[in-house]
C-alpha cells in the first residue's frame, strides 16, 4: 500500500467532512450566507486532489459535477472537466499493456493508430485506430497501469473514513454505512475487469436493443481481456453539448424523455441497470432529419435490484406520478424506509405539502419555491428524521442522480412526474393484479369507515375524545435526544480536530 497516498486521501477527506458537519449541519444558520463561496472553496480543494490522485476521488468528482438539479452551478462547474479531461499517462507506459493483451506488438494489430488518449478517466483511457485484418474503426480501452493496487489504497483511505463516522446514532439509525461501502468497492472492483464490461454489454443489450433510438457499441472478443477492451468506433454528440445537438435538429427535450424511459426500465422493470451514465458515457448519434440513436458507453459499473424492490419501487413511482400520499406511503413503508417510531400522519402531511409545491414544476422552477416557507412547515418531522436509507439502492441512488443531471442539462424545463408518467401507466397495464389488491385493500377502508367514524362520534358525544398526548411527548423526547447529539457531536469534532492540529 502506498501509505503516503492513504494518509492524503484520509486527511482531505476528513477535512470536508469536518467543514460541511461544522459549517452547514451544526452552525449552518450563522453560515448560510457564506454557503456557496465555501463550497466552491471546497470544490477547488477536491478537483485539485482529484487531478493530482486520480482512482476513486475522480469518480466522486464525476458524480457531483453533474449534480446540477441540487448543487449551485458554481460548484459543478468547478468539478467539470473531472468528466472527460483526466490527465492522461504516457502512451509509452501503455505500449506493454497491448502487447501482454495481443501477444505481440500493437502496430502489427493495429493500423492508424492515434497514440494520444481521446479520452482519460481514473481508471483507464481510449484510443482510436483501425483493425489491419478487416479496418473496422474501434476505440481501445486500456486501463491504467497499476490501477489496481491505486483503487485499493483509495478504497482503504475511505474505509477508515466510514470506520470513523458510521457509528454516529443519526447515521447508524438510517444507513448502513459499512454495507453502502462494500457495495461501492464491489462494483468499482468490478470496473477493473473488462471481460465483465463485455459481460454487462451482452446482458443489457438482450433488452436495451428492442428499445427503439438505443445502441449499444458492438465489442471486439478477439482482441478483449481483462485489461484491453475494443469495440466499434461511435461518433456523437455529448448530452452537456446542448448548443451541439440543436444545431443537429435533435429534440432535447425529446432524448431526456428517451433517457427517463430507459433508465427507469432498467432499474424497475429488467432489474439491471447501467450505474454510471454520467455525460461521457452516454453519446446521441445524428442520423439526419432530426433522428437519432442514443449509445450507452462504459459498462463496467452495472448493478442489480432484486425482485422484490423492483415492485415496491414500482409501486412507488406510481404513487409519486399520480400524487397519491397514502400510496407513496405505503410504498416507502414496503422499502422499510421509515422508521418504526415514526408518526405517519406527520409524514403524510409533510409530503403533502412538498408535493403541492413540487409536483406541476420543471426543474428550472424548484430553484424558485420558497424553500423557508417549506422548512417551517415540516420542522417538526424533520428535526425527528424519520427515514432511513434501503441498503439496496445505493447505486440505484447515485444511478438515478445522475441521470436526474444529465436530463436537467437536455431539457430545464422537463417535468419528471409528466415525463413519468408513460412509464407509470405501462406497469399500471402490465400488471392488472395490482388493480385487485388495491380495489380489496380500499374495500376494506371502506367498510370499516363507518364504524371508525361512528366510534369517534360517540366520544365526542360523550366528552370522551382525549388528545394524544403520548404523542406530542414522544416528538418533545425526540427533540430532546436531537439536541444531546448534536452537543456530542461538537464535542467530538473539536477533539478531532485537536487531534489533527496536535498532529
Amino acid at each position: 500500500m502506498n501509505h503516503w497516498r492513504f494518509w492524503r486521501l484520509y486527511f482531505s477527506l476528513l477535512g470536508m467532512v469536518v467543514h460541511i458537519f461544522v459549517y452547514d449541519v451544526l452552525l449552518g444558520r450563522w453560515f448560510r450566507a457564506s454557503t456557496i463561496p465555501r463550497w466552491v472553496g471546497l470544490a477547488r480543494r477536491f478537483r485539485r486532489l482529484a487531478i493530482a490522485l486520480g482512482g476513486v476521488s475522480i469518480k466522486l468528482g464525476q458524480f457531483l459535477s453533474v449534480r446540477v438539479d441540487v448543487l449551485p452551478a458554481p460548484v459543478t462547474h468547478v468539478l467539470a472537466d473531472l468528466r472527460d479531461q483526466v490527465p492522461p499517462i504516457d502512451f509509452d507506459q501503455i505500449i506493454p499493456m497491448f502487447a501482454m493483451a495481443w501477444g505481440q506488438a500493437y502496430d502489427h494489430v493495429m493500423v492508424d493508430f492515434d497514440t494520444t488518449a481521446v479520452a482519460a478517466a481514473s481508471l483507464g483511457q481510449v484510443y482510436k485506430a483501425r483493425r489491419r485484418d478487416d479496418q473496422r474503426v474501434v476505440a481501445i480501452k486500456v486501463l491504467r497501469p497499476g490501477i489496481h493496487a491505486v483503487i485499493e489504497t483509495d478504497l482503504a483511505a475511505v474505509q477508515a473514513i466510514v470506520r470513523l463516522i458510521k457509528n454516529y446514532p443519526l447515521i447508524q439509525q438510517r444507513a448502513d454505512l459499512q454495507r453502502i461501502f462494500d457495495e461501492f468497492a464491489l462494483v468499482l472492483r468490478q470496473e477493473l475487469d473488462y471481460r465483465i464490461e463485455a459481460n454487462n454489454n451482452a446482458t443489457l443489450g438482450r433488452f436495451l436493443n428492442q428499445i427503439p433510438r438505443v445502441a449499444l457499441p458492438t465489442i471486439h472478443h478477439d482482441l478483449s481481456n481483462r485489461d484491453v477492451l475494443v469495440m466499434d468506433w461511435v461518433d456523437g454528440i455529448s448530452p452537456e453539448y446542448g448548443d451541439a445537438l440543436t444545431a443537429a435538429g435533435i429534440d432535447r427535450s425529446a432524448v431526456a424523455t428517451q433517457l427517463i424511459d430507459i433508465f427507469f426500465t432498467q432499474c424497475f422493470v429488467h432489474g439491471t441497470f447501467h450505474a454510471d451514465p454520467h455525460p461521457g458515457n452516454l453519446l446521441i448519434v445524428p442520423k439526419g432529419n432530426g433522428d437519432w440513436t442514443l449509445t450507452l458507453l462504459d459498462l463496467g459499473a452495472v448493478a442489480h435490484v432484486p425482485a422484490t424492490l423492483q415492485k415496491h419501487l414500482r409501486a412507488g413511482v406510481i404513487a409519486m406520478v399520480g400524487n397519491d400520499v397514502p400510496r407513496l406511503i405505503q410504498a416507502f413503508d414496503d422499502l422499510g424506509m421509515i422508521l418504526p417510531e415514526a408518526d405517519r400522519d406527520d409524514i403524510q402531511r409533510v409530503l403533502r405539502r412538498v408535493l403541492a409545491d413540487v409536483f406541476d414544476r420543471s426543474i428550472a422552477d424548484l430553484r424558485t419555491i420558497d424553500v423557508k416557507s417549506i422548512a417551517y412547515d415540516t420542522r417538526e418531522v424533520m428535526l425527528t428524521l424519520p427515514f432511513q436509507l434501503p441498503q439496496d439502492v445505493v447505486y440505484l441512488g447515485r444511478t438515478l442522480g445522475l441521470l436526474s443531471g444529465v436530463v436537467t442539462m437536455l431539457d430545464p424545463e422537463i417535468n419528471f412526474f409528466r415525463a413519468a408518467q408513460p412509464l407509470a401507466q405501462r406497469w399500471l397495464q402490465d400488471g392488472q393484479d395490482s388493480f385487485i389488491d388495491g380495489a380489496i385493500k380500499l374495500g376494506r377502508q371502506l367498510i370499516g369507515l363507518p364504524q371508525r367514524l361512528n366510534g369517534v362520534l360517540n366520544q365526542l358525544e360523550q366528552g370522551q375524545l382525549r388528545v394524544d398526548m403520548r404523542r406530542i411527548e414522544r416528538q418533545l423526547q425526540r427533540m430532546e435526544a436531537t439536541q444531546r447529539r448534536r452537543d456530542l457531536v461538537i464535542v467530538l469534532l473539536l477533539g478531532v480536530v485537536g487531534y489533527m492540529l496536535w498532529r
